[in-house]
């Protein structure tokens, strides 16, 4: 995501980015779609090839996560919504281990995207605190129900099975996606 981000803010296409970055067209291409996981030089090199400059910084092992930062989960390609699940799934498993420290994970909302996203994580939290007996964080009220029904792709079996299981939070949103989508220990 960084390289494509600094590749657009350039106005760059792959080519001529690969060009300046003295790699190959496939490499910046894959990089981008997040097909392989360049080494910090390698990200430097194409980054800095932009006009742009990688910044590196250290966190703390124990800070906390919380489910605002997972709003850039996400990535639009052209009409299709890219959503990284294993961030989504990683939280939902974090937050299994530490149900202690859910209510402060959940309280603050994440930045709006204008994707289904934006439905996908209010119908997670309230999920989560339905699981944990908490009350609803505040902030998932002010987040609507979409136009649309919105699954990830799949198959029209696959889409019926989810629809089978989806959760209430996310079945009110007009979302269709399986409770195995996001929670390991899915029932």
């Amino acid at each position: 995501m960084l390289s494509r981000e600094a590749r657009t803010r350039s106005g760059l296409s792959r080519r001529a980015l690969a060009a300046r970055a003295g790699v190959p067209t496939s490499t910046v291409s894959r990089i981008e779609a997040a097909e392989i996981d360049p080494t910090v030089g390698m990200l430097q090199r194409v980054i800095e090839a932009a006009g742009s400059r990688l910044a590196l910084d250290l966190e703390s092992a124990d800070a906390e996560p919380t489910l605002a930062s997972l709003a850039n989960a996400v990535d639009q390609v052209g009409a299709r919504l890219k959503i990284d699940w294993t961030r989504l799934r990683g939280f939902a498993d974090w937050a299994a281990e530490h149900p202690d420290r859910l209510t402060r994970a959940l309280a603050h909302p994440p930045a709006r995207t204008g994707t289904p996203l934006d439905a996908i994580l209010a119908a997670f939290a309230e999920e989560l605190a339905a699981q944990h007996n908490l009350p609803r964080p505040r902030w998932t009220r002010a987040v609507g129900r979409l136009e649309q029904e919105w699954s990830p792709a799949g198959t029209p079996r696959m889409r019926a099975e989810a629809a089978a299981k989806t959760p209430e939070p996310f079945r009110r949103r007009n979302l269709v996606l399986a409770r195995s989508a996001l929670f390991r220990q899915a029932a």
